[in-house]
């Protein structure tokens, strides 16, 4: 007992001292916001796909039940053990960065963030410990409730709607922080206009996530497999995971264009930066990557319908070079600069073959949206016709290239989210809360700070 009180004493100790009096200085910046970028990139990968699962695999069992199909119960049941295995790894992080690094670097905006947002982070406590006891019930009383699976798909679908609410409690704030209102009303705080075109963005996104992950996994699992029944169920299963992904990431363009609108609404200079500012390239790589995602998604269903001779596997390919075209298009950059206001500044702000800077064919309207729509309708019409051609598709006979496609799918949408996490939390730089608190410059909320009226709208 001695010991262990040796040992929590000065850890107490240090707990109940002053938080650091300034965020940290010079070169030292550099290396906390590597640290806390990287650990919350990690957090967030993981965190996606415990999320996802957590919506997703319900809805699998659901339909598993209704077609009466073992192979979507089978999937569901992994996707259950897989959010038991990996909800401590996710947890582990998120406290680790709350309790040591986010008070430790940034103890006074950490301090202040739960003081304007004490109601969304009560509730996605609360909400936590709700998913994380819904997951643990749905997974193991799998077997126990075999009999009664209206009682069992029921609580799957409890665990969807925390999962749902604990991520929405967590756009609450990151949207206060991109695009802050009065932090004493709390209905405009919840319903911050950036909050639900964000959640309805990562809700999205996230779900595709675990569909090509679980896509990957199986491919893996398939080039392992020693029985004829396991590579027929994850050669099914990769195509599943890759066919649902590709569905939900049809709807991104719509849904993050809306979103992106809100962000030009509320909180213009951080759309600024992200359209015509120092992210511009790193949005331009974004809409690119989109493209060659569904570029790849096109090349496996032709290949696969191809492996067994399926009808439908040449016009994929047709399809798939309309696609290259289209994501060239979307990849055409508009200021030949890093940023628009360097150009324009330098007196370049002319088309190129004037001697400027300017590239129209890069201009958002019409040619990015025009792009967007042509490789979007491409995708959709290649989910259509692979569709179509599944009939003729033998399960089990997959070969290794379809397998590899796979499991880059899967890397190319986690670089996807680290792309869009990073746009958006440097959106707002130098800011920590826009407009309010910079990262060298936090409030000391020790002392009372005044809170800003509402501005009534013009």
């Amino acid at each position: 007992m001695s010991a262990l009180l040796a040992v929590i004493a000065p850890a107490s100790h240090a707990l109940a001292t002053q938080l650091p009096s300034q965020a940290p200085q010079g070169r030292n910046i550099v290396g906390a916001q590597i640290a806390i970028g990287a650990l919350f990139s990690l957090h967030i990968l993981i965190a996606g796909l415990v999320s996802g699962a957590a919506q997703l695999g319900p809805a699998i069992e659901f339909l598993g039940y209704v077609r009466q199909r073992r192979n979507y119960d089978r999937l569901a049941h992994g996707l259950g053990r897989f959010i038991t295995y990996y909800f401590s790894v996710s947890s582990t992080i998120a406290i680790l960065l709350i309790t040591v690094l986010l008070v430790g670097f940034w103890g006074h905006f950490w301090t202040a963030m739960v003081t304007i947002g004490w109601w969304p982070l009560f509730i996605e406590a609360w909400t936590f410990v709700l998913q994380v006891s819904l997951a643990y019930l749905w997974y193991y009383t799998w077997g126990p409730l075999r009999a009664f699976k209206g009682v069992h798909m029921a609580i799957g679908g409890l665990l969807a709607i925390a999962s749902f609410l604990q991520v929405y409690m967590i756009d609450v704030i990151a949207s206060y922080m991109l695009s802050p209102s009065n932090p004493q009303n709390p209905i405009r705080l919840a319903l911050n206009p950036t909050s639900y075109p964000l959640t309805v963005h990562r809700t999205v996104g996230n779900l595709a996530y675990i569909g090509f992950a679980f896509g990957g996994f199986c491919a893996i699992r398939f080039l392992r497999a020693k029985t004829a029944e396991d590579k027929r169920f994850y050669d099914w299963a990769g195509s599943f995971g890759l066919l649902w992904g590709v569905s939900m990431t049809l709807l991104q363009p719509v849904v993050g264009y809306s979103y992106a609108k809100e962000i030009q609404l509320h909180a213009y200079g951080s759309w600024y930066k992200m359209m015509f500012g120092t992210l511009s390239p790193v949005f331009l790589w974004q809409i690119t990557l989109l493209g060659i995602m569904f570029l790849t998604a096109t090349l496996y269903f032709a290949r696969r319908l191809r492996t067994d001779g399926a009808r439908g596997a040449g016009l994929l390919r047709a399809m798939a070079v309309g696609m290259v075209l289209m994501t060239l298009l979307a990849a055409q950059p508009y200021h030949l600069g890093l940023t628009y206001d360097s150009v324009a500044a330098a007196g370049l702000d002319r088309p190129f073959w004037e001697g400027g800077l300017i590239n129209p064919l890069g201009s958002m309207i019409p040619w990015k949206v025009l792009a967007l729509m042509f490789y979007t309708l491409i995708a959709i019409a290649a989910v259509v016709w692979y569709l179509r051609g599944l009939p003729g598709v033998v399960w089990g006979t997959a070969r290794r290239g379809e397998q590899r496609i796979l499991m880059l799918m899967a890397v190319f949408t986690m670089v996807m989210i680290v792309t869009m996490g990073f746009i958006r939390e440097n959106g707002r730089a130098p800011y920590l809360i826009s407009g309010e608190m910079t990262i060298q410059g936090q409030q000391n909320t020790q002392n009372a700070q005044p809170t800003p009226a509402p501005q009534s709208s013009p």
